[in-house]
């Protein structure tokens, strides 16, 4: 093939232009050109583009999974307040003969406010919250000292798990208010009772849910312990075994003679052990509660990687899972006190739904919500200090 015309052999040979380029060069002339953009159209085009914020704020609403802020999550928390106490004066407005709900049914805000002092004079409000909360407390840390350890142990031994999974089932499906004339029947009516209706009412779920946090532990962590050389060292255990087994007795052999002081008559005489027979009681109760106690720590203990591997990483969501149930363990307390309470919150509700004042069954609901609610800020407090590392914890 020839070389272009005026090309040495050797000069790079240039690509021929289309027709159309040319025409298109032609075409176009220096005043058909489009003027260069100038700063400020290109602002006025980003804020064009640039959303409403009411509009990015429904954005956000509609976005699947997003957290909202500190600031925006108690403003809506605030929000949802405002709106309740809103329809309740609402409803609640005018005089009694004309509101849209009967004053014997929904008393106002402000009647339930006026109601107040003789609710804490007249009442013993004060009184009625110590003994609510130390039933509560005690049910449930009972409830505490035996699920945590045996989740612990299903979590780790799966057999173990098989033979406890159709209790915990059970447990967790019974209706809560069948507990009570189980309860009556097994405790009388004293203050034992009311301390068992809450552990009975909260161990399954301590069980299961501990079980689960133990399961969810990764496989590899074990496998890194047993290549460092992980193994059951049941001598090291008996100390602190022993020193568990101890406490474990300690409450299950006085526990039942501190409730029965509680039962007793003001000024009644009362002794630990009154006679032989209830000498013999005390002692056969340490001692199951120190062989209880023993049984349940001393393979956490012995095994170092139960003890050292499986519970470490599994305490942050047993802490947050126990935090959740107290809430509902709490809430139980008008359950635990309908029959037989000297004092309580649950005792107030009872008493004020069959003579009255209704205002005071309100108040005390208020403030079984707000304890319930300090109670769960202080432990998501002490969660987030204790495990600092953890994120995404459920508020």
């Amino acid at each position: 093939m020839p070389d272009p015309v005026g090309k040495l052999p050797g000069e790079p040979v240039e690509p021929p232009t289309t027709g159309s380029d040319e025409d298109t060069a032609v075409t176009q002339s220096p005043e058909e050109e489009a003027p260069p953009a100038t700063p400020d159209a290109e602002v006025r085009a980003d804020v064009s583009k640039t959303p409403s914020p009411a509009m990015a704020w429904l954005r956000r609403w509609l976005t699947l999974r997003e957290a909202p802020g500190m600031a925006e999550a108690a403003l809506l928390g605030v929000l949802a307040i405002v709106a309740a106490l809103g329809g309740w004066a609402i409803i609640t407005a005018g005089p009694p003969g004309s509101r849209l709900v009967s004053p014997y049914l929904l008393p106002s805000i402000g009647e339930t406010l006026k109601s107040f002092p003789s609710l804490w004079f007249d009442r013993s409000l004060s009184i009625s919250i110590l003994w609510s909360v130390g039933r509560v407390l005690g049910g449930f840390l009972f409830a505490v000292a035996i699920g945590v350890p045996l989740g612990v142990l299903a979590g780790s031994w799966p057999r173990l798990n098989a033979l406890l999974k159709p209790l915990s089932i059970f447990g967790r499906n019974i209706p809560v208010a069948a507990l009570i004339p189980l309860t009556l029947i097994w405790f009388g009516l004293g203050e034992t009772q009311k301390v068992m209706f809450i552990f009975l009412a909260s161990v399954a779920f301590i069980l299961f849910d501990t079980t689960s946090a133990v399961q969810s532990v990764p496989d590899r962590f074990l496998d890194s312990a047993y290549t460092l050389g992980a193994r059951p060292r049941w001598r090291r255990a008996l100390p602190w075994a022993g020193f568990i087994a101890a406490l474990y007795g300690l409450v299950v052999g006085f526990g039942p003679v501190l409730t029965a002081w509680l039962d007793a008559p003001p000024g009644a005489p009362f002794t630990v052990a009154p006679d032989l027979a209830a000498g013999k009681a005390l002692a056969i109760r340490i001692l199951v509660g120190s062989a209880l106690g023993f049984l349940l720590w001393l393979p956490i203990f012995g095994h170092q990687a139960v003890g050292r591997i499986l519970l470490p990483l599994a305490l942050p969501d047993i802490v947050n899972s126990l935090r959740l149930l107290f809430g509902l363990a709490f809430g139980y307390i008008m359950l635990a006190e309908v029959i037989n309470a000297k004092h309580g919150l649950g005792d107030i509700i009872n008493v004020s739904q069959r003579r009255g004042p209704r205002e005071h069954i309100y108040l005390s609901l208020i403030i079984i919500s707000l304890l319930a609610f300090g109670i769960d800020r202080f432990i998501l407090w002490v969660q987030k200090t204790s495990f600092p590392h953890v994120k995404n914890v459920q508020t």
